[in-house]
């Protein structure tokens, strides 16, 4: 029977807003502690660190996000799948990044510090394109999942009114001004990642925090 009442689905959804709660607060946290992407910090075990770290949070935000669509199913329709789709496929494409980054690029930086070099470099100006794969396509296609998929989950999210409203409404401006992210410099971009965490949190929480009676209504 205990078993039961955690598995059931309002208990996996309230869970869900934990995992988006702590993935924000991870969001913002590893803005102002990631080290400077250059090869010299690779060897670093900070470096290491910030990488677990982001594979995690993204793993969280995987998490958390398909919870809060598991509770809003029929009312998002197909404007919520879609936008479920692609910012869930943004946080699994993340946490392959951050893999690379935490187990791959250490071992190879110094039998191909060249790789390793344009591989930090293909979520700004790609160096050395010519021997990174399918990496360098991979950025625009995740930048895209990640404004679109925020924004038009944040809109079905708003629609379906099972979930704060206001906290859906932060998600798809923050999702938004990400645009602005190939006008600003690079590290001085990563600003734009607060807006995103602050949402992540406040949708988190509305979720946690929810009475169990809304979540039958």
């Amino acid at each position: 029977m205990q078993a039961n009442s955690i598995l059931n689905p309002i208990s996996f959804i309230r869970l869900s807003g934990l995992f988006l709660t702590m993935a924000g607060i991870a969001y913002i946290v590893i803005q102002f502690i990631h080290p400077v992407e250059e090869i010299s910090s690779i060897s670093k075990n900070t470096w290491v660190v910030v990488a677990i770290l982001t594979m995690i949070m993204s793993l969280f935000n995987a998490i958390g996000i398909t919870g809060i669509y598991t509770g809003q199913i029929k009312e998002s329709g197909w404007l919520g799948l879609i936008g479920f789709i692609m910012f869930v496929l943004f946080w699994l494409l993340s946490m392959t990044f951050s893999f690379v980054e935490a187990f791959i690029l250490p071992l190879i930086v110094n039998e191909a510090p060249k790789f390793v070099e344009g591989f930090l470099s293909i979520f700004g100006e790609v160096k050395n394109r010519d021997i990174l794969g399918v990496f360098p396509s991979l950025a625009p296609i995740a930048g895209i999942m990640y404004v679109f998929g925020g924004l038009l989950f944040g809109i079905a999210t708003y629609r379906a009114k099972k979930f704060s409203r206001m906290a859906s409404i932060v998600l798809s401006v923050s999702s938004a001004i990400t645009i602005l992210a190939s006008v600003i410099p690079h590290p001085y971009n990563r600003l734009l990642a607060i807006p995103m965490g602050i949402a992540l949190i406040y949708l988190g929480c509305s979720v946690l925090f929810k009475s169990k009676e809304t979540f039958k209504s």
